[in-house]
């Protein structure tokens, strides 16, 4: 290629000094919530990119970020300062590749590549093994916090999968002699206020941790009072911004479950399957519900077939109650990821069980059918009797 791109990378940074300038321009207008991302103009043999314009000069988007991190690391490393910079590329830019791609390859240059080395053959799965040679130096507790907040960051923004990266870091730092893995284990990252991240008393107990994308729950006392209580809960902490992928750990004393016969009887089921009998608490489980609902998204302690998106069992609970959920429904059954969970199909079994091929029933039934890999054959079955019945009063 002829034509060399015109816009300002990291590395031509580091070369030369006199762009450092813009650089500095475009933290202060960030930092100030004065600038506006852009892209760079087209030029032939070059795509066009995400960035920020300062004087004229197009400053890629990530480039921002790693100038950021490595001029702290030139002038004295602080947690707080990069976690703030950081949470402000975030809302500006997303938690995408200019993004999470930098932070990824933060980890790469600060903490793997000077202290460990890789014992495993997988280009995915690695076995990381502190290395015999020291590098002449130690990481800073700054820099060590700041790692735990990538960590963290991958649970909270990331993909369901990115829960895993967010393991590999903290086994790395507690590697180099960091207690804070143990701490955030226990406690969460601190970033959501203790009101929001736990409901305590004698007759139940409710403890979010972020870092690891758990919600503990267990009930002493059954009655509609705890369970209002327990819902409100779960709103309030994803409406304050928990990671839309998590899990429900629920223990409670009456051991019943949704009236659905291959769902998993694991606590989240459980979880609704009491609360559904209070029906003043009916709108406060569709506010969970819509709140929890978001395509890509799963319950991390359901795998395989049981996999589910966030919602699923409320919105099981209130389809089976009453029809008068029916768009709830089948807002759910179009945007769970049909590719990848399946218990939809008997959620809509069950319904057609109870409520037949209604008009509302055989919606349910079509959009069961065009989101999902392979549907119940006793749903199937009931369709076709269905079907075949109505052919015949035709006729």
């Amino acid at each position: 290629m002829t034509n060399k791109p015109t816009y300002i990378l990291f590395d031509d940074v580091l070369r030369d000094k006199s762009l450092r300038r813009y650089l500095d321009i475009c933290i202060k207008e960030i930092q100030e919530g004065n600038a506006h991302k852009s892209r760079t103009r087209a030029k032939a043999g070059y795509p066009s990119w995400p960035c920020f314009r300062v004087e004229g000069k197009e400053i890629l988007v990530s480039s921002v970020l790693e100038y950021y991190l490595y001029d702290l690391h030139c002038n004295g490393f602080v947690s707080k300062s990069a976690e703030e910079f950081t949470d402000k590329m975030r809302t500006l830019c997303g938690w995408n590749w200019d993004v999470d791609r930098v932070l990824k390859n933060w980890i790469d240059k600060v903490i793997i590549n000077p202290f460990f080395y890789d014992e495993s053959d997988s280009e995915y799965e690695h076995k990381w093994v502190l290395k015999p040679e020291e590098p002449g130096y130690t990481l800073s507790e700054e820099q060590l916090k700041f790692a735990c907040f990538i960590a963290v960051c991958f649970t909270k923004y990331g993909a369901s999968f990115d829960k895993s990266f967010t393991k590999e870091i903290f086994d790395l730092v507690t590697a180099l002699g960091s207690k804070l893995p143990a701490q955030i284990k226990k406690n969460g990252s601190g970033s959501i206020p203790k009101e929001i991240a736990e409901c305590k008393t004698e007759k139940f107990s409710c403890i979010a941790n972020d870092a690891f994308a758990t919600i503990k729950i267990s009930v002493k006392d059954e009655c509609e009072e705890i369970y209002s209580k327990i819902l409100d809960y779960l709103c309030n902490l994803l409406e304050f911004g928990f990671s839309h992928s998590y899990s429900i750990e629920f223990k409670g004393k009456n051991k019943i479950y949704l009236p659905i016969k291959k769902l998993p009887k694991k606590g989240v089921n459980q979880l609704f399957a009491n609360a559904i009998s209070y029906p003043k608490l009916h709108d406060k489980i569709e506010r969970y519900a819509k709140l929890a609902m978001k395509e890509f998204e799963w319950y991390l302690n359901l795998d395989g077939e049981y996999s589910a998106m966030p919602g699923s069992f409320a919105v099981f609970a209130l389809g089976l109650y009453d029809e008068k959920y029916h768009k709830l429904a089948c807002d759910y059954l179009s945007l769970c990821d049909g590719e990848h969970q399946s218990i939809q199909g008997e959620f809509v079994l069950a319904y057609i069980e109870k409520f037949g091929f209604t008009e509302k029933g055989l919606e349910l039934y079509k959009l069961c059918k065009a989101n999902i890999q392979e549907l119940p054959k006793k749903l199937i079955a009931l369709y076709n009797k269905f079907i075949m019945k109505n052919s015949c009063k035709g006729a």
